[in-house]
């Protein structure tokens, strides 16, 4: 199967859906994470399925508000979102947790929360579209789609649904570690974040694979053998 390709557009749209129904696939699901680069909290992976009815015929709402969850406000994703619940056959967001990621990396923690993903989805997907330059393997076919979530309507729901959902997590991590800005920051390393961590050192839900986490661990250790 050949990777479609839909660049130069200014806005996503269903063509690589449409390309991929043309060779025969019926459920297309589109795949993103949200969370990948931040310093504390879980990744966060989002599924959705659009019927193939809508690929020629994209709702209004959705010109308006689907689009890369990084190039929206959080009002218009959280907007977004609910077009997205209205409008797809499926929408679901699975969160694999830090201490995960810190035991297996984080691409592997990737591929793993799509596996649970797809397990979980009532739905089975015939492809898989995920945004990046992934090389995973699954029991069905799937295609790496560079900049998925600026080219894909599908992508782009399935970034909207796991950022959505992350960052009422990481909301809730706030209010448990105040003192980090995760309200504000949502986990990333932000100059204040990070300013946080020098004076005040990390917590439980920082990511201990992750610098500048990590070197503080190391450094600990050092001092501890200096010691002994």
């Amino acid at each position: 199967m050949s990777p479609p390709f839909n660049l130069g557009k200014n806005r996503p749209d269903f063509s690589i859906e449409e390309g991929l129904f043309r060779e025969g696939y019926r459920v297309v699901a589109g795949i993103d994470e949200a969370g990948r680069g931040a310093l504390a909290g879980p990744l966060g992976i989002g599924l959705v399925i659009y019927s193939p009815e809508m690929f020629g015929c994209i709702p209004p709402a959705f010109s308006d508000t689907i689009n890369d969850s990084k190039k929206i406000t959080h009002k218009k994703r959280v907007r977004a979102l609910a077009d997205i619940e209205k409008n797809a056959v499926l929408a679901l967001s699975l969160l694999v947790p830090h201490t995960v990621i810190d035991e297996i990396n984080i691409n592997r923690a990737t591929e793993l929360g799509i596996r649970r993903l797809i397990e979980k989805s009532p739905v089975k997907p015939d492809v898989l579209i995920i945004d990046g330059n992934y090389r995973f393997k699954f029991s069905i076919p799937s295609v790496s789609v560079v900049k998925g979530d600026c080219r894909s309507l599908t992508i782009a729901s399935a970034s909207i649904v796991a950022k959505v959902k992350r960052d009422l997590i990481m909301d809730k991590i706030d209010s448990r570690y105040p003192g980090y800005g995760f309200s504000g920051n949502k986990g990333y390393g932000t100059a204040k974040h990070l300013a946080s961590i020098e004076e005040n050192g990390f917590t439980v839900v920082h990511r201990k694979s992750y610098d500048p986490v990590r070197s503080m661990i190391e450094a600990q250790g050092r001092l501890f053998d200096e010691d002994q």
